[in-house]
Formats: structure tokens, sequence, C-alpha cells
């Protein structure tokens, strides 16, 4: 099997960030740790069997967006080719079941995991992916879905990466749930985990960029929910109403503690109030009302 090594050299302040965003952001990838020289400056590999020039003009992308929020050295981004399978396994030394909600957990298929009462296991097989939702900001989305969610209702997820917001919100009682992803193999991995956790009678999933292609011509959702980067979110305001019901709601995080001013600004400037904030290790997420 022929496949792409990504090499980055980031501040070491940065690669907390700089792995969460990937992994949260990207299908069919691997993320290891490195060391840090003596410059401060930490190796992170990206492993991947997608096309690899395609993978690494997004990541120069998602980084580009991210070192727009900060003041960090600049990082340094080299490719090459290789190949064996080896890589497609490094996910397993970090993923391993974790409560991440009052009712939910995380877990890879195949481990045990022993629940309480209410509790519910959403099993997730990422393959060469990631997106277990581990991050905070993917379990600071499925505690507000776990929260707003009510039966019956028509819930769109947007980015849907590996599935798991859509997984949440058809457990929390959505009767309908659309969900979309610009990547093919992320709406295929997608498939296979909403499959994997009988919440495929609901959901309807398709490779879309953000609503405009994901969401029929007319029909809204009771909630949407789009765990996203700064500048997405920024790009769905203007236009989020035509695709909520009056009075709904939207969720969303990936917002950095520097930039939740200018979201919040820019959901009021659309017609949004803000609901309810969450804070965890530098990141925001929002319930915003439509009104």
């Amino acid at each position: 099997m022929e496949w792409t090594e990504i090499g980055l050299h980031v501040p070491v302040e940065s690669a907390d960030s700089v792995s969460s965003l990937i992994w949260e952001s990207l299908v069919n990838v691997s993320v290891t740790d490195g060391e840090t020289d003596e410059k401060g400056m930490k190796s992170l590999t990206v492993y991947t069997e997608a096309e690899g020039q395609r993978v690494a003009e997004e990541i120069r992308r998602l980084l580009d967006s991210l070192w727009q929020e900060h003041t960090w050295q600049d990082y340094d981004l080299t490719v090459r080719q290789g190949e064996g399978t080896d890589w497609l396994y490094a996910w397993q030394e970090f993923f391993h079941p974790k409560k991440v909600s009052a009712r939910f957990w995380a877990a890879p298929v195949g481990e045990s995991v022993s629940v309480r009462e209410g509790e519910e296991v959403i099993r997730i097989e990422p393959g060469a992916s990631f997106g277990s939702g581990f991050h905070e900001t993917t379990c600071m989305c499925i505690r507000f879905l776990e929260d707003f969610v009510k039966q019956g209702q028509v819930v769109y997820d947007v980015g849907t990466g590996t599935g798991i917001l859509a997984i949440a919100a058809a457990k929390c009682g959505a009767s309908t749930v659309r969900a979309g992803d610009y990547d093919e193999q992320a709406v295929e991995q997608a498939r296979l985990n909403i499959k994997l956790n009988a919440a495929d009678a609901c959901t309807t999933l398709v490779v879309s960029d953000l609503l405009e292609q994901m969401v029929p011509r007319g029909e809204k959702a009771d909630l949407i929910v789009g765990n996203l980067v700064t500048d997405l979110i920024l790009r769905l305001l203007p236009n989020l109403k035509d695709y909520l019901k009056e009075g709904g709601l939207f969720i969303t995080s990936g917002i950095i503690d520097e930039r939740v001013g200018e979201v919040i600004n820019y959901a009021e400037r659309y017609g949004f109030s803000v609901e309810r904030k969450a804070f965890e290790n530098g990141w925001y997420a929002l319930v915003l009302r439509s009104i």
C-alpha cells in the first residue's frame, strides 16, 4: 500500500491544537508525536493513504487559518511518499474508551466498556481516520446535544467527519438527521459508524460543502450542529436562518478564546442570540438561537 508522510515542525505550544485540529478535521489520516528540538519546535507526523498533495494542502489551509489566530513562529511542512501499512494502526495507541458526556462514552470497536444505568456507548471505527470524540470541541457539542435535542426533531450535522455528532443526535431522540461532509472518504467512514451504532434508519449522509448541497430546497431543521473552525462558522452564519425553523438552534464549536467575541458579534448581526456558552481548555462552544 502506498502512503504519504507529511512532516510538521510546529512551536511546542501549538502542538496540541495542531494535532487536535487535524484529527477532528480530516479522515484517513494518522497523527503521531515526535521530539521537541532546542528551538522549541515539536515534530508531528501525519500519515495518509489518500492523495498526499491534496491532504498536505488541506493541512496547510487549516494551519494557516489557525496561525491567523495566534502569534506563533512559522511552521514547516514536508511531504514524502512511502509504502507499508503500519501507519494505519497508529491511532490505536491513543484511542481508548472515554466518557465524553454525562450520557455517552466514545469507544473503539472491540473494547469493552462498563457503563452505568442511563449511559450509552458510541462505537467508532476510525480505520485510518480520526475524530473519535475525545477533543474538547466534540465533547462540548455532544453535551449540548444531550441538553437541547428533543424527541422527534430534525437535526443537521455540518462537517460530520466520523459521524459521532450525527450518532449522538439520533440517540438523543432526533427522528431525522442529515449529515454532510465535503470529503467523500469522510462520508463513507461516517456511514460505517452510523450503521454500526444503529442510527442509519433515521440518518441521511451526503457529500456537500456546508449546507448548500446538503439540504433539499425548502426543508428546515429544529437544530443544526457543526464542530468547525471559526472561519467556516462565520461563512455559515449569514444564510443559516434559511435552514432553521423559527426559534431553531445552532450548536457550534471549534472557536478559540481570542475569536469568540467575533463569532458572537457576527451571530447577533444575523439574527441569533446566545443561549448557552461552554469553555474548555482554550476552546468555546456556543448554542445560538434564531430570533
